[in-house]
């Protein structure tokens, strides 16, 4: 367990660092696959089951496009899917 949490760690680290100098659509879909195989990653840990799996996979890639998106874009996107400026404490 120890091995899978460190590789998950390195790989979100290398891919957070890969989203400079990208179009936000190039960094949705960077955000977007991150977030899947992070949602797998941490169902796989919890001995999910295949569906649970699939759920998580499907939500974290969901919040990943959001964030990725997003990035340097300095805009929020609320729940109902609009974006918006962010709050300046952001």
């Amino acid at each position: 367990m120890t091995k899978k949490l460190m590789m998950l760690l390195c790989a979100g680290t290398l891919s957070l660092s890969a989203c400079t100098g990208y179009t936000p659509n190039q960094n949705a879909a960077i955000g977007g696959l991150t977030g899947a195989a992070a949602g797998l990653a941490a169902a796989d840990l919890a001995d999910g089951s295949d569906t649970v799996k699939v759920a998580a996979a499907l939500g974290g890639g969901a919040a990943g496009a959001a964030i990725g998106s997003n990035v340097g874009a300095r805009k929020c996107t609320y729940t109902d899917g609009t974006p918006a400026p962010c709050p300046n404490r952001y």
